[in-house]
């Protein structure tokens, strides 16, 4: 078994409410460097009031892969404002050698991760305000 996936099973993420455009989601939140790494690898499926929020410590450009994924997701970057500031949709799990990484524009402090279709079913756009505490 991998190292990663083996380490996957192990970890234990709290919730968070996250709502966006007045839709509730409950998020898993991924708020350690191993968290964030692993993401929603390994995972068969997401559901659609489900969503992952990585909580970054300071502001950045950070990166999200498809490596290890099993299906699409909808990528949404967050300032420390918790506004919009990068939407990327329907990313397709990595084949191959496929290690591509998609950044943001601008800096974030936030990243959620949805089903794919999740932000054109809703209508999530650039500088929208996401609540959570």
């Amino acid at each position: 078994m991998c190292l990663l996936k083996f380490i996957s099973e192990r970890l234990h993420y709290h919730e968070k409410i996250v709502v966006m455009n007045g839709i509730r989601l409950k998020a898993l939140v991924a708020d350690t460097p191993m968290k964030r790494m692993i993401g929603l690898m390994y995972r068969k499926t997401l559901g659609r009031d489900r969503c992952m929020l990585f909580v970054f410590g300071s502001e950045g450009r950070y990166g999200i892969w498809m490596r290890n994924m099993r299906f699409s997701i909808d990528v949404i970057w967050l300032d420390k404002q918790k506004r919009i500031v990068h939407v990327e949709r329907a990313l397709a799990p990595a084949r191959g050698f496929d290690f591509r990484t998609y950044y943001p524009d601008t800096a974030s402090s936030y990243v959620i991760e949805l089903a794919s279709g999740f932000t054109d079913r809703n209508d999530i756009r650039k500088g929208m305000r996401v609540v959570f505490s």
